[in-house]
């Protein structure tokens, strides 16, 4: 059964709202922490540090631009580094959805379908609820305004579980990728709930990010903003977050999931390791 467009999915036992299972009653597990991407990875020790403090998406930036670009044979040593590592601890492989085969997929409700494929997804990486580990982490490709065909080839030269798309992407691009993908939504000081979905269009991308316009920037946004719109649809929480602010960010945003890159870094592009566990750490045990 499809969820119910007008019922928030909760995500965090820091929320009071009322989950959308309510079958056993007052009896119910509470709900998960909130999931866990480390972003801007560009070496293997990062890469592994980050799925042994439990880190359920590992982001790998293939934009050039950036200060964490990674080289597609660098992107292959790293996740065949992190595959080696989740071989020796005998982790499940999550199945995650296939991306959309055309165009008009018929979508009843918005909210309903991303609620549907965000329950989903905390199903596959928390298939026994809380955080912890028993499921692989996810290798994630960040693109900006790159082809489809770009795209596939290095998705499939590197081994890549998801796609993020980060620019101004034709919105039916996610017909034509090999892997389904996460469609980041800008926000700045003018962002309003009705600009926001302005840029929401469901049956392409399954998952949503929040994030400070421009990417990489180190500023956070109006989290009560993020948490009106997740009134609706379900996303991920990113932009200036580190290990101090993202307790404070997941009361009062109550994403889906959070990310993080910049935030635990020693310098531009270089991850200290420890504020990695941290950051992970924080985020999955966060609670009011």
């Amino acid at each position: 059964p499809h969820t119910n467009p007008h019922t928030r999915i909760t995500y965090l036992p820091s929320s009071n709202m009322e989950r959308k299972d309510t079958t056993h009653g007052n009896n119910q597990a509470p709900p998960p922490p909130p999931l866990v991407k480390v972003c801007g990875l560009n070496t293997e020790e990062a890469a592994i540090r980050a799925s042994e403090a439990g880190a359920d998406l590992l982001g790998l930036i293939f934009v050039k631009k950036s200060k964490r670009y990674v080289t597609v044979k660098g992107a292959r040593d790293i996740c065949r580094a992190v595959d080696k590592w989740i071989n020796e601890k005998a982790l499940k492989k999550p199945t995650l959805p296939k991306p959309p085969t055309k165009d008009d997929e018929e979508v009843k409700s918005a909210s309903t379908w991303f609620k549907d494929a965000a329950k989903e997804l905390l199903l596959q990486l928390r298939p026994e609820g809380g955080s912890s580990r028993v499921v692989a982490p996810l290798k994630v490709g960040v693109f900006m305004n790159h082809t489809a065909e770009q795209i596939n080839t290095i998705v499939e030269e590197v081994g890549l579980d998801l796609i993020q798309l980060h620019g101004n992407e034709p919105k039916d691009i996610p017909t034509k990728l090999n892997r389904a993908a996460i469609r980041v939504v800008h926000v700045d000081g003018d962002s309003t709930i009705s600009s926001l979905k302005e840029n929401v269009t469901p049956g392409f991308a399954p998952y949503l990010m929040l994030d400070s316009k421009g990417g990489g920037t180190g500023k956070t946004f109006d989290w009560k903003l993020a948490s009106k719109f997740g009134d609706e649809y379900p996303f991920f929480l990113a932009g200036g977050l580190d290990p101090e602010n993202v307790e404070s960010a997941i009361k009062a945003a109550k994403p889906m999931g959070v990310d993080v890159c910049g935030g635990v870094e020693k310098s531009k592009g270089i991850k200290d390791l420890e504020k990695i566990s941290k950051f992970v750490g924080t985020a999955k045990k966060s609670s009011t």
